[in-house]
Protein backbone atom coordinates (compact mmCIF):
# COMPACT_ATOMS: atom_id res chain seq x y z
CA UNK A 1 0.00 0.00 0.00
CA UNK A 2 1.55 3.30 -0.88
CA UNK A 3 1.62 6.44 0.87
CA UNK A 4 -1.25 7.83 -0.53
CA UNK A 5 -3.56 5.08 0.02
CA UNK A 6 -2.40 4.75 3.25
CA UNK A 7 -3.39 8.34 3.86
CA UNK A 8 -6.81 7.69 2.62
CA UNK A 9 -7.83 4.70 4.86
CA UNK A 10 -6.20 6.33 7.90
CA UNK A 11 -8.51 9.13 6.90
CA UNK A 12 -11.60 6.82 6.52
CA UNK A 13 -10.92 5.05 9.52
CA UNK A 14 -10.64 8.29 11.76
CA UNK A 15 -14.18 9.18 9.91
CA UNK A 16 -16.01 6.35 11.01
CA UNK A 17 -14.15 6.55 14.33
CA UNK A 18 -15.88 10.04 14.59
CA UNK A 19 -19.09 8.83 13.23
CA UNK A 20 -19.23 6.03 15.82
CA UNK A 21 -18.61 8.31 18.87
CA UNK A 22 -20.44 10.81 17.51
CA UNK A 23 -23.27 8.40 17.54
CA UNK A 24 -22.19 7.57 20.92
CA UNK A 25 -22.06 10.22 22.50
CA UNK A 26 -26.16 10.76 21.32
CA UNK A 27 -27.10 7.95 23.23
CA UNK A 28 -24.34 7.16 26.21
CA UNK A 29 -24.79 9.21 29.03
CA UNK A 30 -23.19 7.98 31.83
CA UNK A 31 -23.77 9.50 35.36
CA UNK A 32 -21.83 9.29 38.17
CA UNK A 33 -22.68 7.57 41.41
CA UNK A 34 -22.66 11.29 43.17
CA UNK A 35 -24.69 12.45 40.59
CA UNK A 36 -28.35 10.70 41.00
CA UNK A 37 -29.79 13.91 42.14
CA UNK A 38 -31.90 11.75 45.13
CA UNK A 39 -34.27 14.20 46.79
CA UNK A 40 -33.65 15.26 50.60
CA UNK A 41 -36.17 15.01 53.37
CA UNK A 42 -38.07 11.87 52.58
CA UNK A 43 -39.22 9.36 55.70
CA UNK A 44 -35.80 8.06 56.66
CA UNK A 45 -37.72 4.88 57.58
CA UNK A 46 -38.49 4.03 54.11
CA UNK A 47 -35.26 2.85 52.37
CA UNK A 48 -36.40 2.75 48.51
CA UNK A 49 -34.69 0.50 46.49
CA UNK A 50 -35.02 -0.13 42.35
CA UNK A 51 -35.95 -3.48 41.40
CA UNK A 52 -34.62 -3.78 37.70
CA UNK A 53 -35.25 -6.60 34.92
CA UNK A 54 -33.16 -6.39 31.76
CA UNK A 55 -34.49 -7.75 28.45
CA UNK A 56 -30.73 -8.75 27.73
CA UNK A 57 -31.47 -12.55 26.37
CA UNK A 58 -27.25 -13.31 27.34
CA UNK A 59 -26.06 -13.63 31.17
CA UNK A 60 -25.04 -10.19 31.56
CA UNK A 61 -26.67 -7.20 33.84
CA UNK A 62 -25.17 -4.40 32.75
CA UNK A 63 -26.99 -4.10 28.97
CA UNK A 64 -30.19 -4.01 27.26
CA UNK A 65 -33.35 -2.17 28.01
CA UNK A 66 -34.90 -2.39 31.62
CA UNK A 67 -38.38 -4.48 30.96
CA UNK A 68 -39.36 -4.24 34.48
CA UNK A 69 -38.48 -1.46 36.73
CA UNK A 70 -40.02 -1.64 40.70
CA UNK A 71 -39.32 0.51 43.62
CA UNK A 72 -39.72 -1.92 46.43
CA UNK A 73 -39.67 0.35 49.52
CA UNK A 74 -38.88 -1.00 52.51
CA UNK A 75 -39.75 0.32 55.92
CA UNK A 76 -37.01 -0.74 58.99
CA UNK A 77 -39.45 -0.03 61.69
CA UNK A 78 -42.84 -1.66 60.90
CA UNK A 79 -41.38 -4.58 58.29
CA UNK A 80 -43.71 -3.16 56.16
CA UNK A 81 -42.88 -3.79 52.03
CA UNK A 82 -43.86 -2.38 49.40
CA UNK A 83 -43.42 -2.33 45.45
CA UNK A 84 -44.71 0.39 42.97
CA UNK A 85 -44.19 -0.65 39.27
CA UNK A 86 -43.48 1.75 36.46
CA UNK A 87 -44.75 1.26 33.23
CA UNK A 88 -41.54 1.02 30.31
CA UNK A 89 -43.29 3.17 27.81
CA UNK A 90 -43.63 6.16 29.77
CA UNK A 91 -42.11 8.97 28.00
CA UNK A 92 -39.59 11.07 30.22
CA UNK A 93 -36.77 13.45 30.48
CA UNK A 94 -32.88 12.19 30.74
CA UNK A 95 -29.82 13.00 30.45
CA UNK A 96 -28.18 16.19 30.61
CA UNK A 97 -29.37 17.50 27.23
CA UNK A 98 -33.11 17.48 27.49
CA UNK A 99 -32.98 13.62 25.61
CA UNK A 100 -36.64 12.50 25.28
CA UNK A 101 -37.53 8.46 25.39
CA UNK A 102 -39.20 5.89 26.51
CA UNK A 103 -38.12 5.04 30.39
CA UNK A 104 -36.75 1.51 29.74
CA UNK A 105 -34.19 3.31 27.39
CA UNK A 106 -32.39 4.72 30.16
CA UNK A 107 -30.74 1.84 31.19
CA UNK A 108 -29.63 0.93 27.68
CA UNK A 109 -28.11 4.33 27.71
CA UNK A 110 -26.50 4.91 31.41
CA UNK A 111 -27.29 1.72 33.07
CA UNK A 112 -28.97 1.95 36.44
CA UNK A 113 -27.54 5.32 37.33
CA UNK A 114 -29.07 6.92 34.64
CA UNK A 115 -32.18 5.18 35.13
CA UNK A 116 -32.30 6.31 39.10
CA UNK A 117 -31.79 9.65 38.15
CA UNK A 118 -34.18 9.93 35.72
CA UNK A 119 -36.90 8.50 37.84
CA UNK A 120 -35.51 10.58 41.08
CA UNK A 121 -35.90 13.34 38.58
CA UNK A 122 -39.31 12.93 37.16
CA UNK A 123 -41.12 11.38 40.60
CA UNK A 124 -38.51 13.54 42.95
CA UNK A 125 -37.57 10.17 44.61
CA UNK A 126 -33.99 9.26 46.44
CA UNK A 127 -33.55 6.01 44.98
CA UNK A 128 -29.98 5.55 45.12
CA UNK A 129 -29.34 1.18 45.26
CA UNK A 130 -30.30 -1.13 42.78
CA UNK A 131 -31.07 -4.70 42.29
CA UNK A 132 -30.99 -5.79 38.42
CA UNK A 133 -31.90 -9.52 36.97
CA UNK A 134 -32.09 -10.29 33.27
CA UNK A 135 -34.06 -13.02 31.89
CA UNK A 136 -32.15 -16.17 32.95
CA UNK A 137 -32.11 -15.41 36.41
CA UNK A 138 -36.13 -15.15 36.46
CA UNK A 139 -35.98 -18.87 35.09
CA UNK A 140 -33.28 -20.45 37.36
CA UNK A 141 -34.74 -18.32 40.39
CA UNK A 142 -37.99 -19.93 40.30
CA UNK A 143 -37.11 -23.41 39.07
CA UNK A 144 -34.54 -23.06 42.73
CA UNK A 145 -37.99 -22.07 44.69
CA UNK A 146 -39.29 -25.37 43.02
CA UNK A 147 -41.68 -23.32 40.71
CA UNK A 148 -43.93 -20.59 41.79
CA UNK A 149 -47.96 -20.77 41.90
CA UNK A 150 -49.19 -17.81 40.33
CA UNK A 151 -53.00 -16.74 39.64
CA UNK A 152 -54.60 -16.86 35.77
CA UNK A 153 -56.81 -14.65 34.05
CA UNK A 154 -58.64 -15.58 31.02
CA UNK A 155 -55.84 -16.25 28.17
CA UNK A 156 -52.78 -16.53 30.26
CA UNK A 157 -52.83 -20.12 30.20
CA UNK A 158 -52.28 -20.30 26.04
CA UNK A 159 -50.52 -17.74 25.98
CA UNK A 160 -47.85 -19.32 28.20
CA UNK A 161 -48.24 -22.06 26.39
CA UNK A 162 -47.08 -20.23 23.45
CA UNK A 163 -44.81 -17.74 24.70
CA UNK A 164 -42.75 -21.45 26.16
CA UNK A 165 -43.20 -23.13 22.77
CA UNK A 166 -42.12 -20.12 20.69
CA UNK A 167 -39.17 -20.03 23.26
CA UNK A 168 -37.94 -23.32 22.58
CA UNK A 169 -38.35 -23.35 18.66
CA UNK A 170 -36.12 -20.03 18.97
CA UNK A 171 -33.35 -21.59 21.27
CA UNK A 172 -33.53 -25.62 19.14
CA UNK A 173 -34.30 -27.03 22.14
CA UNK A 174 -37.17 -29.83 22.67
CA UNK A 175 -39.61 -28.69 25.58
CA UNK A 176 -40.36 -31.59 28.00
CA UNK A 177 -42.89 -29.40 30.26
CA UNK A 178 -46.31 -29.93 30.57
CA UNK A 179 -48.23 -27.29 29.52
CA UNK A 180 -50.60 -25.20 31.48
CA UNK A 181 -54.12 -26.37 31.88
CA UNK A 182 -56.34 -23.90 29.24
CA UNK A 183 -59.04 -23.63 31.47
CA UNK A 184 -56.57 -23.12 35.05
CA UNK A 185 -57.16 -20.33 37.30
CA UNK A 186 -54.13 -20.99 39.12
CA UNK A 187 -50.87 -22.84 37.99
CA UNK A 188 -47.32 -23.88 39.69
CA UNK A 189 -45.21 -22.52 37.28
CA UNK A 190 -41.83 -23.95 36.33
CA UNK A 191 -39.01 -21.20 35.39
CA UNK A 192 -39.29 -21.40 31.96
CA UNK A 193 -43.40 -21.03 32.14
CA UNK A 194 -42.77 -17.69 34.48
CA UNK A 195 -40.57 -15.96 32.38
CA UNK A 196 -43.58 -17.00 29.51
CA UNK A 197 -46.01 -15.21 31.84
CA UNK A 198 -44.39 -12.30 32.37
CA UNK A 199 -43.30 -11.98 28.75
CA UNK A 200 -47.11 -12.31 27.45
CA UNK A 201 -47.56 -9.50 25.19
CA UNK A 202 -50.95 -10.55 22.98
CA UNK A 203 -53.46 -10.56 25.40
CA UNK A 204 -53.62 -6.41 26.30
CA UNK A 205 -50.44 -4.19 26.86
CA UNK A 206 -47.50 -2.99 29.40
CA UNK A 207 -49.72 -2.37 32.00
CA UNK A 208 -50.80 -5.84 31.82
CA UNK A 209 -47.26 -7.23 31.75
CA UNK A 210 -46.80 -5.09 35.05
CA UNK A 211 -50.00 -6.96 36.70
CA UNK A 212 -48.58 -10.27 35.71
CA UNK A 213 -44.77 -8.89 36.85
CA UNK A 214 -46.51 -8.41 40.32
CA UNK A 215 -48.32 -11.53 40.64
CA UNK A 216 -45.32 -13.28 39.85
CA UNK A 217 -43.69 -11.33 42.71
CA UNK A 218 -46.18 -11.96 44.91
CA UNK A 219 -46.07 -15.89 44.35
CA UNK A 220 -42.15 -15.75 44.71
CA UNK A 221 -42.76 -14.23 48.19
CA UNK A 222 -44.98 -17.01 49.27
CA UNK A 223 -42.87 -19.57 47.80
CA UNK A 224 -39.74 -18.11 50.06
CA UNK A 225 -42.10 -18.12 53.23
CA UNK A 226 -42.56 -21.73 52.92
CA UNK A 227 -38.68 -22.55 52.12
CA UNK A 228 -36.69 -24.57 54.65
CA UNK A 229 -33.21 -22.90 55.66
CA UNK A 230 -31.04 -25.64 53.12
CA UNK A 231 -33.65 -24.59 50.27
CA UNK A 232 -33.57 -20.65 50.93
CA UNK A 233 -29.62 -21.45 50.92
CA UNK A 234 -30.16 -23.04 47.95
CA UNK A 235 -32.02 -19.98 46.45
CA UNK A 236 -29.54 -17.12 47.59
CA UNK A 237 -26.68 -18.86 46.06
CA UNK A 238 -28.75 -18.68 42.70
CA UNK A 239 -29.96 -15.63 43.35
CA UNK A 240 -26.14 -14.26 43.60
CA UNK A 241 -25.21 -15.37 40.27
CA UNK A 242 -28.10 -13.77 38.32
CA UNK A 243 -28.35 -10.56 40.06
CA UNK A 244 -25.87 -7.18 40.24
CA UNK A 245 -26.25 -4.45 42.67
CA UNK A 246 -24.84 -1.69 43.96
CA UNK A 247 -25.58 -2.68 47.40
CA UNK A 248 -23.25 -4.36 49.99
CA UNK A 249 -23.35 -7.65 51.71
CA UNK A 250 -23.28 -6.28 54.88
CA UNK A 251 -26.20 -3.41 54.14
CA UNK A 252 -27.99 -6.00 52.25
CA UNK A 253 -27.68 -8.83 56.04
CA UNK A 254 -28.61 -4.91 58.02
CA UNK A 255 -32.00 -4.37 55.55
CA UNK A 256 -33.14 -7.87 55.55
CA UNK A 257 -32.53 -8.78 58.98
CA UNK A 258 -34.34 -5.33 60.25
CA UNK A 259 -37.57 -6.03 58.27
CA UNK A 260 -37.55 -9.87 59.43
CA UNK A 261 -36.81 -8.51 63.11
CA UNK A 262 -40.07 -6.50 63.12
CA UNK A 263 -41.65 -8.89 61.43
CA UNK A 264 -42.17 -8.73 57.93
CA UNK A 265 -46.18 -7.42 57.15
CA UNK A 266 -46.76 -8.94 53.78
CA UNK A 267 -46.00 -7.16 50.22
CA UNK A 268 -48.48 -4.40 49.14
CA UNK A 269 -48.19 -3.14 44.88
CA UNK A 270 -49.24 -0.76 43.09
CA UNK A 271 -48.68 0.58 39.37
CA UNK A 272 -48.06 4.29 37.93
CA UNK A 273 -49.68 4.78 35.38
CA UNK A 274 -52.69 2.57 35.54
CA UNK A 275 -55.77 2.31 33.49
CA UNK A 276 -57.07 6.29 32.82
CA UNK A 277 -53.98 7.74 33.99
CA UNK A 278 -52.51 8.08 30.89
CA UNK A 279 -52.47 9.23 27.40
CA UNK A 280 -51.49 7.20 24.17
CA UNK A 281 -48.96 9.82 21.44
CA UNK A 282 -46.19 8.46 18.49
CA UNK A 283 -42.71 10.06 19.95
CA UNK A 284 -39.61 9.84 17.06
CA UNK A 285 -42.25 7.08 15.44
CA UNK A 286 -42.65 5.29 18.24
CA UNK A 287 -45.98 4.69 20.67
CA UNK A 288 -45.22 6.06 24.12
CA UNK A 289 -47.31 6.75 27.92
CA UNK A 290 -47.84 10.29 28.20
CA UNK A 291 -48.58 11.00 32.14
CA UNK A 292 -48.78 13.80 34.32
CA UNK A 293 -45.68 13.49 36.23
CA UNK A 294 -46.81 15.80 39.33
CA UNK A 295 -49.97 13.48 39.69
CA UNK A 296 -47.30 10.31 39.52
CA UNK A 297 -45.28 12.03 42.43
CA UNK A 298 -48.19 12.53 44.46
CA UNK A 299 -49.70 8.54 43.81
CA UNK A 300 -46.25 7.22 44.56
CA UNK A 301 -45.34 9.60 47.78
CA UNK A 302 -48.98 8.84 48.95
CA UNK A 303 -48.61 4.81 48.33
CA UNK A 304 -45.25 4.52 50.06
CA UNK A 305 -45.42 7.33 53.11
CA UNK A 306 -48.90 7.47 53.85
CA UNK A 307 -49.00 11.36 52.11
CA UNK A 308 -47.17 13.20 49.16
CA UNK A 309 -43.99 14.26 50.82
Amino acid sequence: MNTMKKAGFLALLMLMLLFSCAALADYSMPVADDALDAVQGLDENWKNILLIGTDSREKRLDGGRSDTMMICSLNKVTGEVKITSLARDTLVTMGENGHQNKLNAAHSYGGPNLLMQTINRTYSMNIEDYVTVNFYGICDIVDALGGVTVSLEEGEPWAINTTVEEGYAAYGDEGSIVPVDREATQAHLTGAQALAFIRIRKLDNDLGRQNRQRRLLGGMYDSVKSCSITELIGVIKTCLEHVKTNLSFTEIVTLATGVLDHGIAGISMQAFPDEGEYSYETHNGASVLVVNYEKGRQKIHGFIYGQAQ
